[in-house]
């Protein structure tokens, strides 16, 4: 898939989830798209995303809570050793740190898509609040608390009613 239709198929998608297109026209001429999440963090502040020509991809803060970090996949660079070549050390070695760099992201699609999916796992995907909803758990609840023989046989309000409680 080239990257144009990529492109339009997941700004659709974030249009999808209600995500907006915020980008200022200097943005769009430097090749910098913001796109604002539909609902607002714990401090009251628009969460903004942005993706840029060079390949990152960022998550915007407003105020000096936090800074803008990058959320690009990330790699570990061994530091080695380089020679000295001037100065009293000339000749010697000397090691460099160990550190990360980011991975960039070449195609504008690609970053589009790495987003959306950053935003999908990251805000969209319900969590239950007391750990994982199984099988064997869905039953005891209809048991013990509805007096129903099982899951399967509670009727469609109650087994709705269940698995509401269990995912607050």
């Amino acid at each position: 898939m080239n990257q144009a239709a990529k492109y339009r198929k997941y700004y659709e998608a974030l249009n999808l989830i209600g995500c907006k297109h915020v980008s200022t026209p200097r943005q769009i001429k430097n090749g910098t798209r913001v796109f604002r999440l539909p609902f607002k963090d714990a401090y009251d502040c628009d969460i903004d995303f942005a993706i840029y020509e060079s390949g990152y991809v960022r998550k915007l803060c407003k105020l000096g809570y936090a800074p803008c970090y990058q959320i690009n996949k990330r790699r570990k660079i061994d530091g080695g050793f380089f020679k000295i070549t001037t100065g009293p050390h000339a000749g010697l070695f000397r090691k460099r740190y160990d550190h990360s760099e980011c991975v960039l992201i070449p195609g504008n699609g690609d970053r589009l898509e790495y987003l959306f999916n950053f935003i999908l796992r990251n805000y969209f995907v319900a969590k239950p609040k007391y750990g994982k909803v199984t099988m064997d758990r869905l039953d005891r609840s209809a048991r013990y608390s509805h007096g129903e023989f099982g899951f399967d046989s509670c009727d469609s309000d109650t087994q709705d009613y269940i698995l509401k409680s269990l995912q607050q």
